[in-house]
């Protein structure tokens, strides 16, 4: 059934807001008339407003192409910067839980490899070239141009019980090392596959995806490298079943651009424990880097 943006906004006063997300954006489930539960996003400040936007035309564009891994866009308002889709629902059988089987990690790794084999022509390019990654966020680059980062990020990693690595990092020849990976721009990728962006159906064998705010022409390795890091975090042990599917480069860029993150000032609204997860993640990558 089509519904339209006036039917959901008359519904947003009863909002159930949802955990999860690091945003300021809204993000809650509402009932409408015919008793339809959907899942709804409300940019509230530029940032939100803009990222919005860019998942907006990014589902209109998946759709169009045919990407079956996407729950379904219904509606949103003229500015686009607020929008309904499909809930995903437990009780329909979706998890959402950072819990990884071997099943579940063979869909999102089969929804990550159909995105990157998307076409991605014409006027459609300029939505997706504006990147999210890019080589100017390489993290060991300005790790190693400012002594006083350096000194932020030794001493959360000795409050994270990381003393020795603290004391032993050598951030000059990790830039080193970071500057040689050749950052390509040249299929689609997400940029940020996780559990609470990728539900899991197993009753149908399928993931789909969402939060596709950094979506871009990119590079394919550091997307894989960054969603098995995720995965390995959780306790499901990524190697040696999925070693061939992680670039040894790769994650160690992705590495260095989350310590760098780990010590950045949190926006305004952000979760507070952001920035541990991304230390957290960083250690893992630059632990499966040495292993690949």
């Amino acid at each position: 059934m089509q519904h339209t943006w006036s039917e959901i906004e008359s519904a947003l006063g009863a909002i159930a807001k949802v955990s999860g997300g690091f945003t300021l954006a809204h993000r809650g489930i509402i009932t409408l008339r015919d008793g339809t539960r959907i899942f709804v996003k409300i940019g509230v400040d530029d940032s939100t407003k803009a990222w919005a936007a860019k998942e907006v035309e990014t589902y209109r564009f998946l759709a169009r192409s045919g990407y079956p891994f996407i729950p379904s866009l219904l509606a949103y308002n003229k500015d686009k910067t607020s929008f309904a889709i499909e809930l995903l629902a437990h009780d329909d059988g979706w998890d959402w839980q950072d819990a990884w089987t071997d099943g579940r990690l063979a869909a999102t790794l089969q929804a990550m490899d159909d995105l990157a084999a998307v076409e991605v022509t014409g006027a459609n390019r300029a939505l997706f070239s504006t990147p999210s990654l890019s080589e100017e966020n390489d993290g060991w680059r300005a790790l190693a141009e400012s002594p006083k980062l350096q000194q932020l990020l030794r001493a959360k990693l000795q409050a994270a019980g990381q003393v020795d690595l603290a004391g032993s990092l050598n951030i000059a020849a990790e830039a080193q090392r970071s500057a040689q990976f050749d950052f390509a721009a040249d299929v689609l990728v997400h940029n940020d596959v996780r559990a609470d962006n990728c539900a899991w159906n197993s009753s149908l064998h399928t993931a789909k995806l969402v939060d596709w705010s950094w979506t871009q022409l990119g590079d394919r390795r550091i997307d894989l490298a960054a969603m098995l890091a995720h995965v390995h975090k959780t306790g499901f042990n990524v190697l040696p079943g999925y070693a061939s599917r992680l670039d040894a480069g790769a994650l160690h860029w992705i590495a260095g651009f989350w310590f760098k993150r780990a010590i950045t000032r949190l926006r305004p609204g952000a979760a507070p424990h952001l920035r541990d997860l991304q230390l957290a993640s960083g250690l893992v990558a630059l632990e499966l880097a040495a292993q690949v």
